[in-house]
């Protein structure tokens, strides 16, 4: 299932398909995105899951790390699903449109979680389905995003999570060091949008989204990396992934085990990586020190520059300080430690407030 009709007028934008997903756009004048520049930004990587039913809410209740009590039609909420071991096997956004919630999360991971979700429905009187295809997501991002939206006469919340609907569209602002929006409506509603605002600003690929995550400190979760990490592995519980008071879940005494009785071994960090390609994510960071034995492994990366790209990498907290960090094998790239956006000791320090 594919929704030809998005994937059509993308290519008539300049966007090359391949397996129904844009992997590049003709009209970008360089290969590499900065966040100085504001984009409108097509994202086929994404896909949706819609819960409905009068016992929705409970029931993702008691199988996500966050508290689904605080999602409602003005707040969406960061959060994961893991397996009983504690790890994850998906990260995604929450919000409710239409008395609905929905997941927006990758699509490659999208099955997984959906077939589990499902597995675990039993008598619960919710319905779970793939809605991908029955609804567009796109960006904008980018510090001239508010005076352009504002020209065109379009109010977006406020505050970072915060979520408006307006004419059938949802809009969620979403944590970026310039201002971010994530916008989903239906087909009609976003060719028409594009149209209206494509003359306006350059088009970019998910890719620059990705860009905006990697700066500010927001984990993804990918095939290659479902159920590699516990959530504190990727700093999920200070940006709000994760609420100790909830009660029961999949995986929750490990996670809650974690949070009460020490810090975690393991943390996300961001990193430079000094290579002309940007690695896949899992792909193992090691030191001579521990030439056999990975300290570390890429959650998501993107280039920067003909020699570098920027990352955010789960690395032994040990290591941290470490300059004798390489991709691949202790021969490969060099990785280098960079600050994130907020602290990794309190969640107090966490600013989730940002534009």
């Amino acid at each position: 299932m594919m929704n030809t009709k998005w994937l059509e007028f993308l290519a008539e934008k300049g966007a090359v398909v391949e397996n129904s997903q844009a992997v590049s756009v003709e009209e970008t004048t360089s290969p590499y995105y900065s966040l100085d520049d504001t984009y409108i930004c097509e994202l086929t990587k994404l896909g949706l899951i819609r819960a409905s039913g009068e016992e929705a809410q409970s029931f993702l209740h008691g199988q996500f790390t966050n508290d689904l009590n605080n999602v409602s039609s003005e707040l969406s909420q960061l959060s994961s699903y893991c397996n009983h071991k504690g790890r994850m096997l998906s990260i995604f956004r929450i919000f409710k449109r239409d008395n609905n919630f929905y997941l927006t999360l990758p699509r490659e991971i999208l099955d997984t979680t959906l077939k589990k979700l499902t597995m675990f429905k039993m008598m619960a009187k919710v319905d779970l389905f793939d809605e991908s295809d029955e609804l567009v997501q796109f960006g904008i991002a980018g510090p001239n995003t508010e005076s352009i939206l504002s020209s065109l006469h379009i109010t977006i919340p406020h505050q970072v999570n915060h979520c408006t609907h307006s004419n059938e569209i949802t809009i969620i602002r979403l944590p970026s060091e310039n201002t971010r929006v994530l916008f989903i409506s239906n087909t009609n509603l976003a060719i028409a949008f594009w149209k209206q605002i494509s003359a306006k600003i350059s088009i970019a690929t998910s890719g620059f989204w990705d860009l905006h995550d990697i700066h500010s400190g927001i984990p993804q979760v990918c095939a290659n990396t479902s159920e590699a990490f516990i959530p504190q592995m990727t700093n999920l519980e200070l940006i709000d992934g994760v609420n100790f008071n909830k009660g029961c879940y999949p995986g929750q005494e490990v996670v809650a085990r974690t949070h009460y009785l020490g810090k975690p071994n393991r943390r996300m960090y961001r990193a430079s990586i000094a290579d002309d390609n940007a690695p896949e994510s899992g792909t193992n960071i090691y030191t001579p020190e521990d030439a056999s034995q990975p300290v570390g492994k890429i959650v998501i990366a993107q280039k920067t520059s003909d020699e570098n790209c920027t990352a955010l990498i789960v690395l032994r907290t040990e290591k941290k300080d470490d300059e004798a960090l390489h991709l691949g094998s202790v021969a490969g790239p060099k990785v280098l430690v960079q600050p994130l956006p907020y602290s990794l000791d309190s969640k107090t320090d966490v600013n989730l407030s940002q534009k």
